[in-house]
């Protein structure tokens, strides 16, 4: 344990956003303008600029736009849009547990979207005059359904045993990139039991939060896991960074999470890994300045660690910021390829050396400087293609 952690590239195709930014300006002078079906159509666009072609009707006034478990369904009338995401089936059993959990949800964290029932299913649902479709609300709107259909549909399947009103719209992995996921994350679980038991003996547990949060990091990172793995995962995340909870309480509890996934039979596990279409993005959009911001915490907290000759500190403070931003955005093209050079060089130096290389990576992005070290591109084509059934 007197090395830094192992990388690996990830499996996804594109860590990049389909946003058209320029979109952005188009879609608010057109509701400006009073031209609120335009402004829609061009917030669509905005969003990706294949939906309108791909799931609209001729007329463009229905769309029907599936994002991970879920199908969002947007019909535009001459005064009105209306916003409905199909959920839930459910019997008469468990009916009162169900509605009591809906209760909650639509108190919070629903805003403007509600959870509509009707004929014993459970609709998201949005409706608003044309006048009043101002596109950061509606595009909030689409985000929060999307996002908490998507999310709460497997936890009430799993813990009510209620059925999707959607069959899932997905694309499976090949059996051979099945086996590498299963190997790989169990690889990284069982590292990180390693360094978590060799800080726990060196006295210096604290460093086992790192550890813990990137262990979840990368293992999204490299293999994005779907369904209610996702969400579980989310709230882990959200658990080690819950400043109202002592970190020692926050680490047991990672700790416990690591080995619950570790305990989970391969079928089990594997049947949260697959390729689902996606309409909002998970992931903020991330431009370079956005970067430079969320890096200043991370590269001047390692300065300072590395000035102390805390090496193990600055390594894992700099290896945080590179995954928390793999994590939370969609990242440029050119900053992910000098990031994962970094990352891939520091991978299993000694401390020292990988807090410097680490260092020079993210003062390369910080800075607009080449990269210090080799970036390997990837063939997608070929690689891809090899991923599926």
């Amino acid at each position: 344990m007197e090395n830094s952690l192992s990388f690996d590239k990830t499996l996804m195709d594109s860590l990049e956003t389909k946003i058209t930014v320029s979109k952005w300006d188009e879609t608010l002078n057109a509701y400006d303008q009073n031209r609120y079906k335009d402004a829609l159509l061009t917030l669509l666009d905005y969003i990706d600029v294949n939906i309108r072609k791909k799931y609209g009707n001729a007329d463009e006034t229905y769309f029907k736009v599936p994002h991970g478990s879920i199908v969002v369904e947007i019909e535009i009338t001459d005064d009105k849009l209306k916003i409905v995401a199909p959920f839930l089936k459910i019997g008469a059993a468990n009916k009162i547990p169900v509605f009591r959990r809906i209760a909650e949800i639509n108190f919070s964290p629903l805003n403007l979207a509600q959870i509509k029932y009707e004929n014993d299913e459970l609709n998201f649902f949005f409706e608003t005059p044309l006048h009043l479709c101002e596109p950061y609300k509606i595009y909030y709107v689409l985000e929060e359904i999307c996002h908490k259909a998507d999310n709460y549909d497997d936890e009430f399947i799993d813990a009510f045993k209620v059925e999707g009103l959607h069959e899932p719209k997905i694309t499976q992995f090949s059996a051979d990139v099945k086996n590498t996921i299963w190997e790989k994350l169990n690889a990284y679980l069982d590292e990180a039991f390693s360094y978590i038991e060799y800080f726990d003996q060196k006295r210096i547990g604290y460093f086992n939060w790192d550890i813990i949060s990137i262990t979840l990091k990368r293992i999204e990172y490299y293999m994005s896991p779907q369904g209610k793995l996702r969400t579980d995962i989310e709230k882990e995340v959200a658990q080690m960074g819950d400043s109202y909870v002592h970190i020692n309480d926050r680490i047991h509890n990672g700790k416990q999470f690591l080995q619950r996934l570790k305990g989970m039979e391969k079928e089990e596990l594997l049947k949260d890994f697959y390729i689902s279409e996606s309409f909002i993005p998970i992931k903020g959009r991330c431009d370079l300045n956005r970067v430079k911001q969320n890096f200043e915490r991370p590269f001047n907290t390692s300065s300072g660690e590395i000035q102390k000759g805390d090496y193990i500190g600055a390594t894992l403070s700099l290896l945080l910021g590179f995954y928390d931003m793999f994590y939370y955005d969609m990242v440029p093209a050119d900053v992910s390829d000098k990031a994962t050079a970094a990352l891939s060089t520091a991978a299993g130096k000694s401390w020292k050396d990988a807090a410097s290389i680490l260092h020079n990576g993210m003062d390369a992005i910080i800075n607009e400087k080449p990269s210090p070290y080799k970036i390997v591109s990837t063939e997608k084509k070929g690689f891809f293609s090899s991923l599926f059934k």
